[in-house]
């Protein structure tokens, strides 16, 4: 009950459309052309000889159009379920060639309308169901007549010459029957698929292949065929008609079970398939995991687990859209694949995180390293997505099998624990180890809420701490301070997440939501006429970013901030980290006019030299210099020397931690710049930020 019929499109690659475009040169359409004008024209020299049957063969064509027109399509893409192949068959046995060769051209033509091949594709279709029967037919009527099997008598009753074709239904006459199916479905396959190996450059044994699951089906349309012929033989248009009627009854219920088993396997794909890459989804691969572990055990074999995080993703779905994000983790999810072999496994567990199960089972440190070292490679690989190219990192942590766990989900638990780790540390990769799993459900548990709170708009919140101008007692500016409105614990302070989050590839992610928000904010009081100035802090890990000085020039031309209002807040220790990253990162920062500020002077290890070398404009007094120095002689004198030295260096001087008037007013006759501490107000939300200040300046105002 199949035909084989070339309906797919070609393809979409340089070489594919070279071949397309072969395909529809000028030599095949006329080849196609001629060769459908001859079987026209052997249809008919040859159609005298024919049993011309009007009902019969209007039976058939019906029976061919609705079946294609019903037909279901095989994964394949180029066979269908349908029965007019044994209608084809049946007008070619019993009426003729010429009769077959008409249902087969009416039943692809009429076809179009459902199927709407490529013009190539329905020339070539309408030559194979042409000339398929018309040779087929051709074999079986030199065979019948040539063994007396069919013979035309004449009959001479009632004075009249009649001429009559006389069939012999026996077991022989059916055995020829099947033959010529045979022939016919050999002639239509060898039509269809030489064509489509002509136009795709495959292999005829490749295409070959394909039958093998049809032939069962094949044989039982074979069957069905006999069935056929001797109902038109012995009942005629009836038996015909009711032939007919049942295939597509049959035709249906087929076809509807094989679309129940299809969407089953769609089903099931989707159940154990990334919908993105193709790749294994988390269910999958812990199932796997699992198996896996089982076979290990009862052979005392040993393997690793391997669970990467891509670095700079986010960036890059921040600053060029996720469309960008998608077609990275389409390209990179099956090249892993490849990269990591067919005895292995590759799962996208969700965003940027893969799951991997080596094809080389061992849990030696040299040869998991080595695995790594592979994979990296795979993801360094540069991506062109739409005219840019992309590149990405990533950070792995190992797990091993049965060292660090006995079940899939503590494999997989202490591969992430160990990622994080190297993440924390700048690692490419770290092998799990007991020392980085402390208070490890608790972390998990912050990490993962934290990661939801990022994608949420009303938990990471953004609070702003007034700094004062300590020469004119108006309100400078403020700095963004985040803070967590936890679904649970309520308003967290920095201390009690920070830490956790800048030991994971969080700390970017978060550090542009802060960005953002508080460029929006400083914009919006620029509209209002308040040129406030706003800062925000970053970490190591901002400062070892690549992309950080594009993403902050992005932000401040999106929203209309000029770069001078926007000041970012390093500290000394983040440039002793890596002195040469650190420094290329912010001389970008400093060249876009952005004004850059050292936090927490005096708790570092930096030298005098270092911060000439930094294209710093101002020094920040840490709060725990500050705040005791009228109680402390040592503290002022810190507190003094620290603005004298910042005014010697051309910078301004900030003091952080003002608690009380008196201390305020010694800081001023230091000659400090400006001040911030709680003496002022607590860090608040932006709009009591903006409704505090006018209070603030009128009393201060009048007293000066």
């Amino acid at each position: 009950m199949t035909d084989t019929a070339l309906i797919a499109d070609l393809g979409a690659t340089p070489g594919a459309r070279a071949r397309r475009e072969h395909a529809g040169s000028r030599a095949v359409t006329t080849a196609h052309g001629l060769l459908f004008a001859a079987a026209i024209v052997v249809s008919v020299l040859t159609a005298h000889t024919d049993n011309w049957q009007l009902a019969d063969l209007l039976i058939l064509i019906a029976l061919a159009v609705t079946s294609e027109f019903t037909a279901t399509l095989l994964p394949s893409g180029a066979t269908r379920i349908s029965g007019s192949f044994l209608g084809i068959i049946i007008a070619s046995v019993v009426l003729g060639r010429a009769e077959g060769a008409i249902v087969g051209v009416l039943a692809i033509g009429l076809s179009w309308f459902r199927w709407r091949e490529k013009p190539h594709v329905l020339r070539n279709n309408l030559v194979t169901f042409a000339w398929f029967p018309l040779l087929s037919g051709l074999m079986f009527y030199v065979i019948a007549h040539g063994s007396g099997l069919m013979y035309h008598a004449v009959d001479h009753s009632h004075g009249h010459k009649y001429t009559h074709l006389v069939i012999k239904t026996d077991a022989s006459y059916y055995l020829l029957v099947f033959g010529t199916f045979m022939v016919a479905l050999t002639l239509n396959f060898a039509m269809v698929a030489g064509y489509e190996c002509l136009v795709k450059n495959l292999s005829i044994r490749a295409k070959a292949a394909e039958l093998k699951p049809i032939i069962t089906a094949e044989l039982f349309s074979a069957v069905l065929t006999l069935v056929g012929v001797y109902l038109a033989i012995h009942l005629k248009v009836a038996g015909l008609a009711m032939f007919a009627l049942v295939l597509l009854v049959f035709q249906r219920l087929v076809g509807e079970l094989l679309l129940s088993q299809r969407r089953g396997e769609e089903l099931r794909v989707l159940a154990t398939t990334d919908e993105l890459t193709g790749l294994a989804n988390r269910k999958e691969f812990s199932d796997r995991l699992d198996a896996e572990i089982e076979i290990c055990k009862q052979a005392g074999t040993t393997f690793g687990v391997l669970l990467l995080d891509l670095d700079h993703f986010k960036d890059i779905n921040d600053t060029l859209g996720h469309q960008f994000g998608d077609d990275l983790l389409t390209d990179l999810g099956p090249r892993l694949a490849a990269r990591v072999g067919e005895r292995g496994l590759v799962a996208r567990f969700g965003g940027d995180e893969f799951a991997i199960l080596p094809a080389r089972r061992s849990d030696d440190v040299i040869a998991l390293g080595q695995i790594v070292d592979e994979v990296l490679r795979c993801v360094r690989e540069p991506v062109l997505v739409r005219e840019i190219t992309l590149e990405v990192d990533g950070s792995i942590g190992v797990s091993r099998y049965p060292e660090n766990g006995a079940d899939a989900q503590t494999l997989l638990r202490r591969a992430d624990i160990a990622m994080y780790a190297a993440k924390g540390h700048g690692d490419s990769f770290r092998i799990f180890s007991a020392d980085q799993d402390n208070h490890s459900p608790s972390r998990l548990s912050m990490v993962s809420d934290f990661r939801r709170a990022l994608e949420r708009e009303n938990e990471i919140i953004v609070h702003y701490h007034p700094i004062v101008d300590l020469s004119t007692r108006t309100v400078h500016g403020a700095e963004a301070l985040v803070r967590w409105q936890h679904p649970t614990l309520g308003l967290l302070q920095p201390g009690a997440f920070i830490e956790v989050v800048e030991q994971t590839g969080l700390m970017g992610p978060l550090t542009t939501t802060v960005l953002t928000n508080a460029i929006i904010k400083c914009a919006a009081w620029h509209a209002e006429g308040r040129e406030l100035t706003v800062s925000v802090n970053l970490s190591v890990r901002n400062l070892h970013d690549p992309l950080l000085p594009s993403q902050v020039d992005q932000l401040l031309a999106r929203h209309g901030l000029p770069p001078r209002f926007l000041k970012l807040e390093i500290t000394e220790s983040m440039i002793m980290s890596d002195p040469e990253r650190a420094l290329a990162t912010v001389r970008e920062l400093s060249e876009l006019g952005v004004r850059l500020a050292v936090d927490d002077f005096g708790t570092g290890h930096s030298s005098l030299a270092n911060l000439r070398m930094l294209p710093v404009h101002e020094l920040k007094i840490d709060r725990s210099f500050v705040t005791p120095m009228l109680s402390d002689e040592s503290d002022m004198v810190i507190v003094r020397s620290t603005i004298d030295l910042g005014h010697a260096l051309g910078l301004r001087v900030i003091a952080e931690g003002v608690e009380d008037r008196e201390t305020l007013e010694r800081l001023a006759g230091l000659g400090c710049d400006r001040a911030q501490g709680h003496y002022f107000s607590m860090p608040v939300a932006a709009e009591e930020f903006i409704g505090w200040i006018p209070g603030f300046e009128r009393p201060a105002l009048s007293a000066a």
